[in-house]
């Protein structure tokens, strides 16, 4: 059988498979769960669902604190299902959890992971996403816990308990989150909403001897990279107004590109690291920090650091960006799906506002 037949087969299941689980007519009904209830899930094996990126498990501590710490004392154990881009927050996260499993990308290992998770008979599978998603719903159909939880949207029949979705234009992604924590009863108070999680002072950079500001390339796509240009010239207006020590971010593909930064006085360049609990000891490093990727921007506000946050237009149908949590911070977003129409002197201005605020 040709690989373009295997292909076709392959989307036809896939295709299948969701409309099946999107099918708005449905007759499964769900329990809705609008306030917070004490004892509507009683549970002894919990498994939380949080693939895709690494900001989305930094949003998520505040959820993992706080149902944690709510449960420690009735012998239940929380396990976690990552993916292979986020499964580097390991370390961060792994006070929380009792096992903490990564989605292969390899069919056959899925279908292994999904037989051993299975096993263990879940009472409980808490999908995190706000999006619909296929693949958390295909786990839940396929492990089959007693009971499911998610937010309502289009996938509700795969969930046995439902929380009304926030309103995604208003309500941040972290306090959005927090509303999982409503079937346990648990209403999460301000002071346990920090981002925040445990990385040693940094080794790797050179002794600080003045104020440093970090300056982060790129993010997680080629669109949130600002132009080699602009940061030139952002740096020329740093050096000219401020006596900072300034240090560049760079993941692997701009290694390259940050060499036309090496010129400048007062520069420094990051070490590339694999390792995420050094990179975020880097970042805590800095007294304020400028970037177009929100894993960053998540870090800085896991430790408190002033940052200034560039995005890229997004429809406001999809919600509210990701913006700093509890951060001193200023966001400049743009008008279009890129980042050209942010100037290098709106960048030094936001960077100048949020240094005498």
């Amino acid at each position: 059988m040709s690989q373009k037949t295997l292909k076709s087969i392959e989307l036809f299941v896939k295709n299948s498979l969701k409309s099946i689980i999107f099918n708005k007519e449905s007759r499964v009904f769900p329990q809705v769960v609008a306030e917070p209830s004490p004892t509507i899930l009683n549970c002894n094996k919990i498994l939380l669902l949080r693939p895709n990126r690494i900001g989305d498990v930094l949003v998520s501590i505040p959820f993992f604190r706080n149902l944690s710490e709510h449960l420690k004392d009735k012998n239940v154990k929380i396990d976690i299902l990552l993916s292979s881009k986020n499964i580097v927050t390991k370390p961060a996260i792994q006070e929380y959890f009792n096992e903490i499993y990564c989605l292969p990308r390899n069919l056959l290992s899925v279908v292994r992971l999904i037989k051993k998770l299975k096993q263990k008979k879940y009472d409980l599978i808490i999908d995190l996403l706000d999006n619909p998603s296929f693949t958390s719903s295909l786990i839940i159909k396929a492990v089959k816990p007693r009971y499911s939880l998610g937010f309502d949207k289009e996938n509700r029949n795969v969930y046995t308990h439902i929380v009304p979705l926030p309103d995604k234009s208003k309500v941040h992604i972290v306090e959005r989150i927090c509303h999982l924590l409503h079937p346990f009863g648990i209403v999460a108070e301000e002071n346990s909403k920090s981002l925040f999680f445990q990385a040693p002072d940094d080794e790797l950079l050179p002794l600080k001897k003045k104020k440093r500001i970090g300056i982060n390339l790129s993010g997680s796509s080629p669109e949130k990279f600002w132009g080699i240009q602009n940061f030139k010239k952002l740096i020329e207006y740093i050096n000219d107004r401020f006596d900072f020590e300034i240090v560049v971010f760079a993941t692997g593909k701009y290694k390259e590109i940050s060499k036309e930064l090496n010129n400048f006085k007062n520069v420094y360049f990051a070490p590339f690291q694999n390792d995420f609990i050094k990179f975020a000891s880097m970042v805590k490093s800095c007294d304020v920090l400028i970037t177009p990727d929100t894993s960053t921007v998540h870090i800085a506000s896991a430790f408190q650091i002033p940052v200034v946050a560039l995005y890229t237009y997004q429809d406001p149908k999809f919600g509210m960006p990701w913006f700093p949590y509890k951060t001193k911070s200023i966001t400049l977003i743009s008008k279009h799906n890129f980042y050209s129409d942010i100037s290098p002197e709106d960048v030094l201005n936001a960077l100048i506002k949020l240094l005498e605020s």
